[in-house]
């Protein structure tokens, strides 16, 4: 009991504590919020008001009442469509309304019990999302999935079965820890969207897994706020929740649904149909190409060895016509006439090549390297 509102023993024994109504009020609420408690109990009075809710709890043996009040950022965190005569399940902390001396209940967590409040809950959600077009979006999963974010519980028979089933196709896996069934599964389901979206925008498929089970154990996946934050997710969504009857809306908002993890998978393999079909036909257009360009290789290696052999014969030839040329330049008289010799020719033309050829007042020609003189014999 908090030291405040402990009574005083200091005045005589027959003497009584004597409150104040507010400090009885405190006291008595100090009292009743020592713990959380859960009750059940039948939905009566359901109003929504700015302020919050307010509804009755009814006790289906003798008709006893619990007055009731949520806030509104509780129920918007629930995901739920309520009504009159629905079974739930709240826990919360009781307590007396001061203003009014009112005994009142503040639910702080609430879910549905029982198959006829589960069942009308899921046909209130899917009239309203189906009216809303979220049904109709279904968006294509990319060719060749290679990188997948998984969002299930990491233990369980769930994630076994899914990876047993996946082909080894090189996959980068994503795993995101959640539980999927109680009060908890639906608050760690929206983080999880959240975080794959926000951190791993770039994965090909996001995929949401859990084993079958009762209605009340996939209530999490009937949810209005999971399957909204699986609407909004940029990434294609698979749901493969096993289910028996209801298929999980989740399932139905989501672009595409399987029966099982274990068909997840399988629907992933078969991304990679159309590489597996086509890989021989790729195999041994690979192996022509690569016999054609080893042929041509061998071709251009033949050409290659010609190419040399008529380098080496032009080679040869070069080395003939510059030793012609280097023996013409020697004996080209031209030549001599640069070092100042000279050529004498007569008057017809012939060279003189002793004095003999010559006579008294013949004329001759004299050819230097620059140009020619005549002169005459004396």
């Amino acid at each position: 009991m908090p030291k405040e509102l402990a009574f005083e023993f200091d005045q005589p024994v027959t003497e009584q504590k004597t409150f104040t109504v507010s400090a009885f009020l405190d006291f008595v609420n100090e009292v009743l919020n020592v713990q959380q408690v859960y009750v059940q109990g039948e939905v009566s009075g359901w109003k929504i008001h700015p302020t919050g809710i307010y509804f009755y709890l009814k006790d289906k043996e003798d008709g006893s009442v619990l007055d009731c009040y949520m806030s509104p950022y509780v129920y918007r965190g629930l995901g739920l469509n309520v009504e009159d005569g629905m079974e739930v399940k709240v826990s919360g902390i009781p307590s007396i309304y001061k203003p009014k001396g009112r005994f009142s209940f503040r639910v702080e967590m609430m879910e549905l019990v029982g198959e006829g409040s589960l069942k009308k809950a899921y046909e209130l959600l899917k009239q309203k999302l189906q009216e809303e077009g979220l049904f109709d979006r279904k968006r294509p999963l990319p060719q060749f999935v290679r990188r997948i974010g998984i969002i299930t519980s990491k233990t369980g028979a769930v994630i076994d079965d899914f990876r047993k089933n996946l082909d080894k196709m090189g996959h980068q896996v994503y795993l995101y820890d959640v539980r999927v069934e109680g009060a908890q599964a639906v608050g760690l389901i929206l983080k999880a969207v959240k975080w794959f979206n926000r951190n791993k925008p770039d994965l090909d498929v996001l995929v949401i897994i859990r084993g079958g089970g009762s209605l009340e154990d996939l209530q999490a996946f009937n949810n209005e706020l999971v399957c909204r934050e699986v609407f909004a997710s940029k990434i294609p969504t698979i749901c493969g929740i096993g289910h028996d009857r209801d298929v999980p809306i989740m399932c139905l908002v989501g672009d595409t649904a399987t029966s099982t993890p274990t068909a997840a998978a399988m629907l992933i393999n078969k991304s990679w149909d159309d590489v597996r079909s086509l890989l021989p036909q790729h195999e041994r257009g690979i192996t022509a190409g690569f016999e054609t360009m080893l042929t041509d290789v061998h071709s251009l290696l033949d050409l290659q060895n010609l190419l040399r052999g008529y380098e080496h014969v032009l080679q040869e030839h070069r080395q003939r016509i510059s030793g012609h040329e280097k023996y013409i330049e020697s004996v080209n008289p031209e030549r001599n006439l640069k070092l100042g010799y000279s050529i004498l020719r007569d008057r017809k033309g012939s060279v003189i090549k002793t004095v003999t050829d010559m006579k008294p007042h013949d004329t001759i020609t004299a050819q230097l390297h620059d140009g020619s003189v005549e002169a005459q014999i004396k």
